[in-house]
């Protein structure tokens, strides 16, 4: 088996977590009021950290092929671009889980907080689930040119 190959493997699990839960997240924001829809901030939470480890775990994998795939590249840097988004990617969606739960644990003690605390923390939050999205499409947009563009671990078919 060709290790360079597991990466790929893994990949679509954290692109489709990361926006699953994203969206979810958002959903949970607008209905956060109504009870009925309490499940979504819950849901959205096991979701995106779900999407963390296996962003965590493609990222791993992703640098055991680099050290092979490196090798045949002709634009390194395209390589470089793709790994820098995606520990961009893994480190803002850490961050933005992190910071997300121990604001809801700490919420009550936050009613007592300013509105400026309150909000901030909660712009702060957004901001680090929009970099994480973003850098998420262009890891994406990075590996797509590493495949298509460059032949990144791609045999050339028999005929």
């Amino acid at each position: 088996m060709r290790p360079e190959l597991i990466h790929p493997m893994l990949v679509h699990f954290p692109i489709a977590l990361l926006f699953t839960g994203s969206i979810i997240r958002v959903a949970a924001l607008w209905t956060k009021k109504k009870s009925t829809y309490s499940f979504l901030l819950p849901a959205s939470w096991m979701i995106l950290g779900l999407g963390v480890i296996a962003a965590w775990a493609a990222i791993i994998a992703g640098e055991i092929a680099r050290d092979i795939v490196a090798q045949t590249l002709e634009n390194i840097q395209v390589l470089n671009k793709h790994d820098d988004h995606a520990y961009y990617t893994a480190y803002g969606f850490t961050l933005a889980l992190l910071v997300d739960g121990i604001r809801s644990l700490f919420l009550i003690k936050l009613k007592n907080r300013s509105w400026w605390v309150k909000r901030g923390l909660a712009a702060a939050i957004w901001v680090l689930y929009l970099f994480g999205t973003v850098n998420l499409v262009m890891t994406g947009y990075y590996g797509g040119t590493l495949v298509y563009q460059e032949g990144a671990a791609v045999n050339a078919a028999k005929k």
